[in-house]
């Protein structure tokens, strides 16, 4: 997977690793390997400096959030893993140092659903020019435009060149299915113009299939190397390497059947066309010299005559040659 994003014509998988390596360097590299190997197209973490992103008021989560961090240094690591495995590698950064990190490792910087009224963030992460993939998970429609237009300020221009990309998400772990509301998606894209896709926090793949087949161009799953034994809340509703590649091979069938938005006849339905459309054809024995009348003509498989479509060029007709009930007429069985 290169650096140009073509999510016109395929899905962008991304394993979301998140902090599921809980701190643990070596642990993220295998995971980059792990959802290389089941198929993804790009991984995603969050990046942070524990002190910009939780008060010192809540100690005991400060503390929790300080083990599952990585140096910068480790992350410039994984990003060249990710290039090794060919995937690419993008974050999440939760506060300003950790943005310019991400914008010097990665072309995509992704906004969290919590910061989508961080104004500050938002324009500054516009200013990279890079492209931006932000959640809107608990937003109002007039809190996304209020961020779009924040990031309108650190590049103008981030609508109009297709720099912006939105996903709908519902920020609740895990969400409720009936809750998990995919027709925002293309309620996102007709209101904004942008790119949309989807950051799933259900449990299974349903959702994340359902949302291709409604037009997602992004799909962002959670992912883990085990379920199993696990303390950490995020790996439950995370996909495995085993479900990952389901979850992928079904979107890439997925995306084929989605096809464009117009309607036309298909190559495959063609060979069809004669023999499931009907031609004009004798209700009852027609003798030379007379006219046809709409009491006169059926309509009858297969489509080798005058197609019923055309039956007013056949009313009022003169009968040229005898017809026989229930046979197909032709143009050589009537006058001009």
């Amino acid at each position: 997977m290169n650096n140009n994003l073509d999510i016109e014509n395929r899905v962008l998988i991304i394993a979301e690793i998140g902090v599921n390596h809980e701190g643990d360097y070596s642990r993220a590299a295998e995971m980059i390997e792990l959802a290389a190997k089941a198929g993804a197209d790009a991984v995603k973490f969050q990046t942070f400096i524990p002190e910009s992103y939780i008060s010192t008021s809540q100690k005991e989560r400060l503390e929790r959030v300080r083990g599952f961090s990585l140096s910068f240094d480790e992350f410039r690591n994984l990003a060249g893993k990710a290039k090794e495995e060919n995937v690419l590698f993008f974050s999440t950064p939760l506060d300003f140092k950790s943005l310019d990190l991400v914008n010097e490792i990665s072309p995509i910087i992704k906004v969290s659903s919590g910061d989508i009224n961080n104004d500050p963030l938002l324009e500054k992460t516009a200013a990279t020019g890079k492209t931006v993939i932000m959640s809107t998970g608990l937003s109002t429609v007039d809190e996304i435009q209020k961020a779009i237009s924040s990031l309108k300020k650190g590049n103008p221009d981030i609508v109009v060149d297709r720099k912006l990309i939105l996903l709908h998400c519902i920020a609740a772990y895990p969400a409720p299915e009936e809750e998990v509301n995919l027709l925002s998606m293309p309620f996102l894209q007709e209101k904004f113009g942008v790119h949309v896709g989807y950051s799933d926090h259900t449990k299974g793949l349903l959702a994340c299939q359902s949302a291709v087949a409604l037009g997602a161009r992004v799909i962002e799953k959670h992912f883990t190397y085990r379920k199993e034994n696990q303390s950490f809340h995020d790996h439950h509703l995370s996909a495995d390497p085993a479900e990952f590649k389901e979850m992928v091979d079904s979107i890439r069938r997925i995306e084929k059947m989605r096809g464009t938005y117009d309607k036309h006849p298909m190559p495959s339905e063609l060979p069809f066309k004669s023999h499931i459309r009907r031609s004009i054809a004798a209700a009852r024995d027609l003798c030379p010299g007379e006219l046809i009348s709409e009491k006169d003509i059926c309509f009858l498989r297969p489509e080798i005559g005058i197609p019923m479509s055309d039956r007013e060029t056949v009313l009022g007709k003169k009968v040229k040659t005898e017809i026989f009930k229930g046979n197909i007429i032709t143009e050589d069985n009537i006058d001009g």
